[in-house]
C-alpha cells in the first residue's frame, strides 16, 4: 500500500536578494507585520557564499525574491548558478524587475523560474502572489519527498526485476514479457510480485501511478548493477 503524502507543518519563509536598501525595508517590513520571516541579502554574491556554507536555508518551503540589477553579481547569474547546483530547488524563484526587460523575462520564465513582478508592487498584490509560491513550494518539496522515497524502493529492485518493471510499463501482460525475456511466465509472476512488494504497489495500475508522480523514464530501468 503506498504511503500517505507527506505534511509539510512548519512555517513559510521568504528569502530576498535586493541590494536596494528602501525597497529591502519595505518587503521586510511587510513581511514581519504578516508574521512571515525574512532572510535578506544585500547582493547575490552574499547569497551564493551564504549557501555554500550552509544550503539549509533551501529547504523551505517558501520562495526566492531575486532582484534582475545588483552589483558583484546580477540575479539571472545567481539564478544560474542556482539551477545548476540545485536543479530540485523546492523554493519557487521569483524575479524582481523595475525595468520591464520583457526578453529577460521569458528568459529566466524558460529556465524555471516560477513568476516575475514588475517593481514598484502594491503591497497587497504581493501578499496575494506569496499564498501561490508557498503553495507550490510545499507541492515541490512533496514531490521531492516522494521521488526520494521511490528511488531509495527502486535501488532495492534487482536487473531482471527493473526490466520486468520497464515492460509491465509498457503495458505488456506477463506472457508477452516471458516471451521477450525468455522466462516461464511463472517466473515472471514471480518477479512481478517481488516488484509490488518492493516498491509498495498492490497492481499494475498503482504502480503505473506511483512512475508517473515521478516522472519515471523506462530508461532508468537499465540503470544500476543490481543482479
Amino acid at each position: 500500500m503506498q504511503q500517505a503524502l507527506p505534511q509539510i507543518s512548519f512555517s513559510p519563509y521568504v528569502i530576498l536578494i535586493e541590494d536596494d536598501n528602501g525597497i529591502s525595508k519595505s518587503i521586510e517590513f511587510l513581511l514581519d507585520v504578516e508574521k512571515i520571516k525574512c532572510i535578506h541579502f544585500a547582493d547575490g554574491h552574499d547569497f551564493i557564499e551564504a549557501i555554500k556554507k550552509d544550503s539549509k536555508i533551501l529547504e523551505g518551503p517558501g520562495c526566492i525574491f531575486l532582484d534582475v540589477r545588483m552589483p558583484k553579481m546580477n540575479g539571472v547569474e545567481v539564478f544560474d548558478k542556482l539551477n545548476a547546483k540545485f536543479p530540485d530547488l523546492p523554493m519557487p524563484v521569483v524575479f524582481m524587475t523595475g525595468h520591464g526587460d520583457v526578453p529577460l523575462v521569458i528568459k529566466v520564465l524558460k529556465e524555471g523560474a516560477f513568476d516575475f513582478i514588475q517593481k514598484p508592487f502594491p503591497a497587497k498584490d504581493l501578499l496575494e502572489r506569496l499564498s501561490r509560491y508557498f503553495q507550490e513550494s510545499i507541492n515541490r518539496k512533496v514531490a521531492l519527498v516522494q521521488k526520494t522515497d521511490f528511488h531509495k524502493k527502486f535501488e532495492t529492485l534487482t536487473e531482471k526485476e527493473r526490466q520486468v518493471l520497464g515492460l509491465l510499463y509498457e503495458g505488456m501482460s506477463n506472457k508477452q514479457v516471458a516471451e521477450l525475456m525468455n522466462n516461464s511466465i511463472r517466473t515472471i509472476e514471480l518477479r512481478r510480485a517481488a516488484i509490488y512488494d518492493k516498491m509498495d504497489v498492490k497492481s499494475t495500475v498503482d504502480l503505473a501511478r506511483l512512475l508517473q508522480s515521478v516522472n519515471w523514464a523506462k530508461s532508468d530501468s537499465d540503470s544500476g548493477s543490481h543482479q
